[in-house]
């Protein structure tokens, strides 16, 4: 009897720590480089660093900040001028990522990972 009661304990364990994400695997689905070609402000390029931050660059801008994911949104605040947060819409696909600006006005984005 002991020992099946340490098998259900173990399992109810290890299915509790499955279901919190046990520290392992998932993560932030945006964390990396993304790059876009032949856009109208050049080569964008998009680094999110997987803990809240991110740079945008292209041949007319560079910008940094901050963003949260929420479900299938993430939220975009740049420093200084653009300080205004952009919210878009976004998924991942293998090696694509999509925004798509909620907002109509913010530019949307094709990138591809790096």
């Amino acid at each position: 009897m002991k020992k099946f009661l340490s098998i259900i304990c173990c399992l109810a364990i290890v299915l509790s720590l499955a279901a919190c994400g046990g520290g392992g695997g998932g993560g932030d689905a945006l964390k990396g480089t993304w790059e876009q070609t032949g856009t109208d402000y050049g080569t964008v390029t998009w680094k999110f660093d997987g803990k809240g931050g991110f740079t945008s660059e292209s041949d007319y801008f560079d910008n940094e900040g901050t963003y949260t994911i929420d479900g299938s949104q993430v939220t975009i605040t740049r420093e200084g001028d653009f300080a205004d947060p952009v919210v878009y819409d976004f998924t991942v696909s293998g090696s694509s990522l999509t925004l798509t600006s909620t907002d109509g006005l913010a530019p949307d984005y094709d990138l591809t990972k790096k």
